[in-house]
């Protein structure tokens, strides 16, 4: 391989904060809003020109069930974007969402408590939240480097339309999904599965209107072993006129009357911190949003007369990077329903391994009416001072990430490690000596759950 060298660069410092907040997903929100509300200046990057994360660019739809049995267990910030969106009649409210409806993919089990919004609403709720709580947003801004002195993150560089510049901060949180910032700074993490480091599929979400949903739903109570289509699915490609991309068809009722979210496409073999990946991914994906729009006009009832409103702005990565931590939770944490006396955050959720190879599924549900413990030290790496990780890429085994992964946790995840970074820059500590039992304290005081429900 060639490589050319480039020349010194002088790169302005644009700032001075308590915390910084490398993107502006699920977690990133979460741990932005937390941080500035606790009185510490706080700033949020994100690299496209809205915030959300896959919520909003991905189109990733609805979020995935937020209880343990019939009590919700991510609360705090998460709850207030609820609130607020079902007070916008633009989110459907997780109490009121059955298993087995349009609502939850016609699903039986395990997908109650969902929750449909509309992600164009999203958006304007996301930036209430961001300016209320004052915190500063950089958009069109791609993180290209972490900064530190010995063991000790000092700063991010960024690069926009603006050129090159930097910020510095007492505290760093990565919430990028990716740990971009554990590669920066040569904080240990693993990827992918311990077999061959492959990784689950990527997906692109889309949506169709102009759907008789009165048909769909008369058609799956009469045939209510067809709620994935399966036959349609099986017919077509008889036909030669689909590529299967999934063993079935998954979709999900919005909030838009005659609108559905599709969750069908579907890439093998992709690293999403891989520019060629992600770039044969993104067309990849496109190409089979056409095919399948027209396999659901020919085969599907109700489809009829469907269109296509919008695909995701991006790709939707369900993992990569997961970050070496104090502690790294795993499977039988899941399974076992395992509390600590660090949690820091609750969850629930099954765990969701789409196949690294085939078009397979595989569930393990949490038992029933439970939820595991996250503890602190999940967040914290190894070796590397005033960083903290949140979201899908904090330190847990591919099989616990499959659980922790979707964006319930991830908001409640971003609440406590923003949380944790404001306690330590404004007590002038670092994270990994910061006092638990006030953090835990503070979670609970704004929303937070943190212990399992009796």
């Amino acid at each position: 391989m060639e490589y050319i060298v480039e020349g010194p660069i002088q790169t302005p410092v644009m700032g001075i904060y308590d915390v910084i907040v490398s993107g502006g997903g699920p977690a990133g929100l979460a741990a932005a809003i937390s941080s500035a509300r606790l009185g510490a200046k706080t700033l949020l990057i994100e690299k496209n020109g809205w915030l959300g994360g896959m919520a909003t660019s991905g189109l990733v739809h609805p979020f995935m069930p937020s209880y343990a049995g019939d009590k919700p267990i991510n609360k705090g910030v998460f709850w207030e974007v609820v609130e607020r969106m079902v007070a916008l009649e633009a989110a459907v409210h997780p109490d009121d969402t059955k298993m087995g409806t349009g609502q939850t993919g016609f699903v039986v089990w395990p997908h109650a408590h969902v929750t449909p919004f509309d992600a164009e609403v999203l958006k304007w709720v996301i930036q209430d939240l961001v300016e209320e709580a004052k915190v500063e947003v950089v958009l069109h801004a791609d993180v290209v480097q972490a900064l530190h002195e010995g063991n000790t993150a000092t700063g991010v560089v960024i690069e926009s339309k603006s050129g090159r510049m930097a910020f510095m901060a007492k505290q760093l949180v990565d919430t990028t999904g990716d740990a971009d910032l554990a590669k920066f700074l040569g904080i240990g993490y693993q990827k992918g599965n311990a077999t061959d480091g492959s990784m689950q599929p990527a997906t692109l979400f889309f949506r169709l209107a102009g759907v008789d949903r009165q048909k769909i739903d008369a058609y799956i109570k009469a045939n209510p072993e067809e709620r994935h289509f399966k036959t349609f699915a099986q017919k077509a490609i008889s036909d030669g006129k689909f590529i299967p991309s999934k063993h079935d068809i998954l979709l999900f009722y919005t909030p838009r009357e005659g609108e559905v979210a599709i969750n069908t496409t579907r890439v093998h073999g992709i690293d999403g911190t891989n520019v060629f990946d992600l770039t044969r991914a993104e067309f990849e994906t496109r190409r089979q949003v056409r095919i399948l729009v027209n396999f659901f006009r020919e085969y599907v009832p109700g489809f009829e007369h469907c269109y296509i409103t919008t695909t995701a702005q991006e790709i939707g990565i369900r993992e990569t990077r997961r970050i070496i931590g104090e502690y790294i939770l795993n499977v039988e944490d899941v399974l076992d329903t395992h509390q600590f006396a660090d949690n820091i955050a609750q969850c629930a959720y099954m765990i969701d391994i789409h196949d690294r190879k085939s078009t397979q599924l595989f569930y393990t549900p949490v038992p029933d009416g439970k939820s595991y413990g996250i503890p602190y030290r999940c967040l914290i790496p190894q070796n590397m001072e005033n960083i903290l990780f949140a979201g899908r890429c904090i330190s847990a085994t591919q099989e616990a990430q499959g659980s922790l992964r979707v964006m319930p946790p991830s908001f409640s995840l971003g609440q406590a490690a923003g949380t944790a970074a404001a306690l330590s820059a404004l007590g002038q500590v670092t994270p990994r000596k910061l006092d638990i039992e006030k953090l835990r304290k503070t979670l609970v005081e704004n929303g937070q759950v943190v212990d399992a429900l009796a």
